[in-house]
């Protein structure tokens, strides 16, 4: 993913556990600081940090249970500020959706993606 919006020239930057803590302090500052930064993030920013302004959460593929879902939108609504989220996940993962079937969602299907798109990602 984050490979993906680098090409795509966004501003964008990546936190996961390979990376060493110095620069994960580093990037999770410069996006805490941010308002136009995309932060590309594995469950190692989940617990104990803190992002204020985040408007979008995307997740890609079924989290490890419900809890993980919720927490992970939760981003999105610090101190009373609303978000959006966003699942994106294979047609082998839909059994998810009868996880969170209580929650208010709305299932949409993947736009068809045209040749010279798919060149470019």
């Amino acid at each position: 993913m984050y490979i993906m919006l680098r090409d795509l020239k966004l501003n964008v930057r990546e936190i996961h556990s390979r990376k060493p803590q110095l620069y994960r302090t580093r990037i999770s500052e410069e996006f805490r600081d941010s308002n136009r930064l995309i932060l590309v993030t594995s469950d190692v920013s989940t617990r104990g940090v803190n992002y204020p302004d985040v408007t979008l959460v995307i997740q890609v593929g079924v989290p490890p249970d419900r809890e993980h879902y919720i927490h992970r939108l939760g981003r999105t609504r610090r101190e009373g500020k609303s978000g959006r989220g966003i699942l994106l996940i294979a047609p082998w993962e839909e059994y998810f959706l009868n996880e969170i079937s209580d929650l208010p969602i709305d299932k949409y299907q993947a736009p068809e993606i045209d040749q010279q798109m798919k060149q470019k990602v």
